[in-house]
């Protein structure tokens, strides 16, 4: 029996809002706001992502968590005078992290998830645009998976800063390679 792509999103979400606690301390939601610079490996492009990241501590070193994002990257060619890549992603992400570093100022998590991107996608370039010179427009939904390592530092009461260097794949376009800082709370 095949599973629906739902099910694929909807058994994981309900695992996340279902489970227990108890055992992931005082303070086991957190919330961070993110902005990283991206480098899109096909035709060098690069731009900036901006993401919303809520992750759950089902124990004191296991989180799941959703990230959302929007990221723009762009090329511009100095000889024709114009961006000839224009690229923006609509990305979601659910994520399953482990804390190797976990203590009263500072965590180090690696993690990794699927994901799924809609991309709109503007291409002049000479191998993938037309002969004549003018513009392909791609608008495209992909799904993929995404790796990371991060660091959170403790700020204040319940605040945290730190970074992101991840990695996105996905089946058809372009990869993601990005390194950010966050910031957030835990709650």
């Amino acid at each position: 029996m095949k599973l629906s792509l739902r099910y694929f999103y909807i058994i994981p979400i309900a695992l996340l809002l279902s489970v227990s606690s108890a055992h992931a301390g005082k303070d086991p939601n957190m919330l961070k706001a993110g902005v990283s610079y991206i480098w899109l490996s096909e035709y060098d492009s690069q731009g900036l992502m901006f993401n919303n990241r809520y992750s759950h501590h089902l124990s004191d070193r296991f989180a799941l968590g959703l990230n959302i994002g929007l990221a723009n990257g762009s090329r511009y060619d100095d000889i024709k005078q114009i961006y000839s890549i224009k690229n923006t992603f609509y990305m979601a992400n659910l994520e399953a992290s482990f804390d190797l570093l976990n203590n009263e100022s500072v965590a180090f998590r690696i993690g990794g998830g699927v994901g799924a991107r809609h991309r709109a996608e503007i291409n002049s370039n000479a191998e993938d645009g037309t002969a004549d010179g003018s513009v392909k427009h791609i608008k495209k939904s992909d799904v993929g998976y995404n790796g990371f390592i991060e660091n959170d530092f403790n700020i204040l009461r319940n605040g945290v800063a730190g970074g992101r260097v991840g990695y996105f794949y996905y089946t058809s376009g372009t990869p993601v390679f990005s390194i950010g800082l966050h910031l957030g709370f835990k709650f």
